[in-house]
């Protein structure tokens, strides 16, 4: 997903859209960096560097920097084809101002519309892991078909399903896969889970069941989505037994939140989590950073 822009000319900012924010780094530090290397680029030239979780994605156009930040582990193609049709853009409008000095009193402004609009067309792409039968399948159903309601019974997900979902994410959608549970899928889920920024770890809350997370899930998790923020999910909270969202937490190592997701009326909680765990409002753990207690 994309984060945030930035756009400087002769060390001035021209514009700047921040979506999501970089709380681990110094940003003027690493746009002083970055923008240093986009001036050394040819025109129309795309280039990018990463940084611990952040990819920053750059092009010199009319001796103007772009750059894009962006989560590490998302789709370098789709931000680089974006980063074109938004220079594009960006010239279409204000290439004039650029070559003269009428760029030092234009106001950019009007192009955060048009920069959103772009974002909106590359799907943030979450994933639904853990075992079959802890209710994945269900909560890709209560967030994105609140009308037929999730099911009451259990139906194996063969593989991974797929599903768009558009709620109070703007300008984000989301692209959320279920992935199949069974152990003969989990090897399997490499294939689909590359690019993914945002991984939900879904439990039954038993101790049986995070037993399994651990052993099974988390190696190909990490294998595949080491810079992707992930929480976790303590589902079936009305079962006897079942351990609490704190308790299933701590044992992952991930932060859990508590949900019945065969009930309807929890489908506000889930899309505030989705959206608070887009946003960064909410705990989470970077999978390559998890520390599991026995």
């Amino acid at each position: 997903m994309i984060r945030e822009i930035h756009i400087f000319k002769d060390g001035q900012t021209l514009f700047q859209d921040v979506i999501v924010p970089n709380k681990d780094l110094d940003t003027s530090a690493v746009m002083m960096l970055v923008s240093s290397s986009a001036k050394k680029l040819q025109e129309w030239k795309i280039d990018s560097m990463e940084i611990e979780r952040y990819r920053y994605v750059y092009m010199n156009s009319h001796g103007t920097q772009f750059i894009l930040t962006m989560d590490r582990q998302a789709s370098l193609q789709k931000v680089t084809e974006a980063m074109m049709d938004l220079v594009s853009k960006f010239m279409t409008v204000f290439e004039n101002a650029l070559e003269t000095n009428e760029w030092k009193s234009t106001d950019f402004s009007p192009f955060g519309v048009g920069f959103r609009k772009i974002v909106a067309k590359i799907p943030v792409k979450m994933c639904l892991a853990g075992h079959g039968g802890t209710g994945k399948t269900t909560l890709l159903e209560l967030a994105t078909l609140p009308s037929r309601g999730p099911p009451q019974e259990y139906i194996p997900t063969f593989f991974g399903d797929k599903a768009l979902l558009k709620a109070d994410f703007d300008p984000y959608i989301f692209s959320m896969f279920d992935l199949g549970g069974q152990d003969r899928f989990v090897q399997e889920w490499g294939k689909i889970i590359r690019s993914g920024s945002l991984v939900v770890i879904v439990t039954d809350s038993t101790k049986d069941n995070l037993s399994w997370t651990k052993r099974v899930a988390y190696p190909v998790l990490r294998a595949e989505l080491p810079y992707a923020r992930a929480i976790s999910i303590a589902n079936k909270q009305d079962l006897k037994g079942a351990l609490s969202p704190d308790e299933v937490g701590k044992k992952l190592g991930v932060p859990a939140y508590g949900m019945q997701a065969n009930q309807r009326n929890f489908r506000d909680r889930w899309l505030k989590l989705l959206r608070a765990l887009a946003f960064e409002e909410i705990d989470f753990t970077i999978v390559g950073e998890i520390v599991e207690v026995d």
